[in-house]
């Protein structure tokens, strides 16, 4: 992978990255804001299911922001587009729709299918 796709995955990372934290920033202030809020049981249980998806939402996100931290690690060590498995090249056009991807589409493949 030559300098100018590294700079280009760089730049889509950070910008991914940004655009997460922004949104677990938002939902920790609409948490916030919700924790103020008095109203009936109805009122609570919505809320408290709203609460819910918002954590599920940030743990997924924490994950992905996991993910691209390792991303842009390995651009920095001269790792990237080397698939954790096989050690193979992934290629750019995986990269392109995962920028933050570990594996190639074999061993994802792999590690998808389901065991016998």
């Amino acid at each position: 992978m030559n300098k100018k796709d590294l700079a280009f995955f760089k730049k889509i990372l950070l910008q991914k990255k940004t655009e997460l934290l922004n949104k677990v920033n938002n939902i920790q202030k609409e948490l916030e804001s919700d924790s103020d809020t008095v109203g009936d049981e109805i009122d609570t249980a919505s809320i408290n299911s709203e609460k819910e998806m918002y954590f599920e939402l940030a743990a997924n996100d924490k994950i992905t922001l996991d993910a691209i931290n390792e991303a842009l690690a390995k651009i920095e060590n001269g790792k990237y587009g080397k698939c954790a498995c096989c050690n193979g090249a992934i290629s750019i056009e995986r990269l392109k729709a995962i920028p933050w991807g570990r594996y190639c589409i074999q061993c994802q493949e792999e590690a998808e299918r389901p065991r016998k």
